[in-house]
């Protein structure tokens, strides 16, 4: 394998990815991928929100970027790229299409009009003990696998280190794309290029964006962002966990103050007690109440 350099930003990177995929004349590209991938004939499709670097927030420079496209006006796709593992990309997959269909649904119309949801997550990790890379998933009922219960919503993972082990020349249109947004193999990356006049263009964008100033400082303030969030969240974990130990001694310490001190009253009330002292001294002198006195009495007899 001819790799390229670990450093370079690449097309599964979401700044870049999304701003190849969504740009306005490259709906082709897109529509050749989506259908590689959920097996669909596309006669129509829509980029919800096209991507403007100049225009995005401060704090979205380091929130994650998914492209929604609705195609055939009747299926609402989200891709989402995600470079490492943490974890929960299930969890992250239901999330998405809840919200997206939490939203979608307007008020008084009816559950008919809810779109069906697909969720593309492209993952530069291994996420499934399954050998095949690129993995399309549907709900099924229990006992008889084969059907089909709810058939709104299907999830897409295609797992980018499971292609590369697999996948030394890229014959199929799905194999070129994801030659190009894998971008480690030199030559996987030239042969998807010559093979693929839309992959030809995609390199054509993403040579564009990654001399694009403007998109590198955007990636590095994403993920100065990022590692700053992170340092934070570990230094607080650190001064929490400090704070807890801290405060649970001094509680322990106050805890075990306080034991002691009921304990001397009750020795105290129980010498005075084998000496006949009246009950009203005792309290007196140890603060113990009726209920109080009364079981150390019990103890006595």
């Amino acid at each position: 394998m001819n790799k390229l350099n670990e450093n370079e930003l690449k097309p599964k990177n979401d700044i870049i990815f999304k701003n190849i995929f969504s740009k306005v004349g490259n709906e082709d590209m897109l529509k050749e991928l989506l259908e590689e991938i959920i097996k669909i004939k596309i006669e129509e499709i829509e980029v919800q929100k096209e991507v403007e670097l100049s225009k995005m927030k401060k704090e979205e420079k380091y929130g994650k970027l998914d492209l929604r496209v609705i195609i055939n006006k009747n299926i609402i796709v989200i891709i989402e790229m995600q470079l490492n593992d943490t974890c929960n990309m299930e969890k992250r997959a239901m999330y998405y299409a809840g919200k997206i269909i939490a939203s979608s649904l307007r008020t008084k119309e009816t559950y008919d009009k809810i779109k069906d949801i697909y969720v593309i997550s492209i993952l530069n990790y291994e996420m499934t003990r399954l050998k095949k890379y690129c993995t399309d998933t549907v709900t099924v009922e229990n006992e008889y696998r084969n059907y089909e219960m709810i058939k709104g919503i299907k999830y897409f993972f295609i797992e980018l280190p499971k292609f590369r082990k697999q996948i030394q020349v890229p014959e199929t249109k799905l194999e070129q794309w994801l030659a190009f947004i894998d971008y480690e193999d030199r030559e996987m990356i030239k042969m998807a290029v010559e093979k693929n006049e839309l992959v030809k263009k995609a390199q054509k964008d993403y040579e564009y964006l990654t001399g694009d100033e403007a998109t590198r400082r955007l990636q590095e303030l994403r993920e100065k962002a990022i590692l700053d969030e992170n340092s934070a969240y570990a230094t607080g974990v650190k001064r929490g966990e400090e704070r807890g130990r801290m405060e649970g001694e001094a509680r322990g310490e106050e805890r075990g103050k306080a034991i002691g001190r009921i304990e001397e009253k009750i020795e105290i009330a129980m010498a005075m007690l084998k000496n006949n002292v009246k009950r009203e001294i005792i309290q007196k002198y140890t603060g113990l109440n009726d209920e109080e006195l009364d079981k150390i009495c019990m103890q006595k007899v």
